[in-house]
């Protein structure tokens, strides 16, 4: 029986990679492993929660990266074919950089891999697989094969699940459109309703970028969903963009269907900031007041954690006391304080690059730096040591254990949960060590 290792390369010495709590199992690799015949050994190796052997025992070698995993991602492939293993590459990263993943890995995968994963299988029997093979199509999400969670490491803190693919919201410094397209792709209802049956635990977090899109089409999926997942007892988190907020009986909706926390890409405080990223639909006038909308989705105990990007074209240096202070007024549950990347295959990529304000371009192992902690672009309206202190500042005024213990009081008393009162205490204490354990504060 011939041996194939799906490896999802870890991202140790970065923010993310400290926190293992947020490891979520690689639903992409997951996808191609239930793809994957019977007649084949399948392992999946997520680094973020076990060791890697670089001796281990496979026929054929399939990596998976985003951009800050590149590095690590061709040390692996390049240690696998010393030993005459074949191996394969896909991802966004491998998408949007083709030629430079064509330099490593045996054969690259560009796109979504679902469909095109049985051709990759059959000329690897062959002994003769492509340099490259591209998705024709985006695949539809109807009749996947059940997902082999078995093949998932036991270490994850949490469960995933994942209901549709792609995002129109197209902001300037976002990838997911390049790599899934403009256009939401919904799994049947019922299909993930009994993968949610399945599940071993109580918990889940709905992988989707967001659960409840744009436009009619979406915000009536999101309803079929809902009511289809009230009364499985089970609670959960999901990544949503902040238009929920003008539909209380989505909100409603999602309450009763278990849910706990989401996570709102507010991105800035400041509208001309959220211009320079066209993220314009946080400007809709149902819900560019973000305050009235946090109290909403409290109204409903539905626990908040705000996405914030620093150091945009928008941004000058009275963002970050700005930042502070909506954090403090609108007692927000948990918050993430990223600095603006542009990720390669992105509009603000190709901006920056041409205006020469990329910082580090020593490629491919520079894409560790973009790792949306780690300042890689000139900024426009300050200056770089502002911006990393800025950052450290907000953690710092925001996150400390008695500030995060603060704040999680606040959320039991918003959200009526000591589940999200202690998810988001944890949340914000442990984003804000590893912040300092990685670039702590100046003396």
């Amino acid at each position: 029986m011939k041996k194939i290792l799906f490896v999802n390369p870890s991202i140790r010495d970065t923010v993310f990679g400290k926190m293992k709590t947020l490891a979520l199992p690689p639903m992409g690799l997951g996808v191609l492993a239930s793809r994957t015949p019977r007649k084949y050994q399948v392992t999946i190796l997520d680094e973020m929660v076990d060791e890697l052997d670089l001796n281990a025992d496979a026929d054929l070698v399939a990596v998976t990266a985003t951009t800050v995993q590149a590095p690590r991602a061709y040390q692996i492939i390049e240690a696998f074919k010393r030993r005459g293993i074949p191996t394969v590459m896909g991802g966004i990263h491998g998408s949007v950089r083709t030629e430079e993943a064509a330099g490593y890995a045996d054969s690259v995968v560009v796109g979504e891999a679902d469909e095109i994963w049985t051709e990759v299988l059959q000329d690897f029997e062959n002994g003769g697989m492509k340099k490259r093979y591209k998705a024709s199509t985006f695949p539809k999400l109807t009749a996947l094969p059940r997902l082999r969670r078995e093949l998932f490491s036991s270490k994850y803190f949490i469960d995933s699940v994942q209901t549709s693919r792609g995002c129109p919201c197209n902001c300037n410094f976002c990838s997911v459109t390049e790599f899934n397209g403009r256009k939401y792709r919904f799994r049947p209802v019922e299909e993930v309703v009994e993968e949610i049956r399945s599940l071993r635990d109580n918990r889940f977090f709905i992988s989707d970028d967001s659960i409840v899109g744009l436009g009619k089409e979406c915000t009536d999926h999101a309803r079929r969903l809902f009511a289809a997942m009230k009364g499985l007892n089970k609670t959960w988190g999901s990544q949503v963009c902040i238009t929920i907020a003008e539909h209380d009986d989505l909100l409603r909706a999602a309450a009763e269907a278990g849910v706990n926390t989401f996570y709102v890409g507010f991105e800035s405080v400041d509208s001309t900031s959220l211009k320079s990223m066209s993220k314009g639909v946080n400007l809709r006038p149902g819900i560019r007041n973000f305050k009235e909308a946090i109290r909403r989705m409290h109204g409903y105990g539905i626990g908040i954690i705000g996405g914030f990007i620093l150091g945009s074209d928008g941004d000058t240096k009275d963002i970050f006391n700005k930042t502070i202070d909506f954090i403090h007024d609108t007692e927000i549950d948990g918050c993430q304080f990223t600095i603006m990347t542009p990720f390669p295959g992105t509009r603000l990529y190709e901006q920056i690059r041409k205006e020469d304000r990329l910082l580090y371009t020593d490629y491919p192992r520079d894409w560790a730096k973009y790792n949306a902690y780690e300042a890689v672009i000139k900024p426009k309206n300050m200056t770089i040591d502002e911006l990393q202190e800025g950052q450290r500042k907000i953690y710092e005024a925001t996150s400390t254990m008695g500030r995060s213990f603060f704040r999680g009081v606040k959320t039991l008393v918003n959200t009526r949960s000591p589940i999200n009162a202690l998810t988001n205490f944890l949340w914000n204490y442990n984003n804000y060590k590893a912040i300092m354990s990685v670039n702590p504060l100046s003396a």
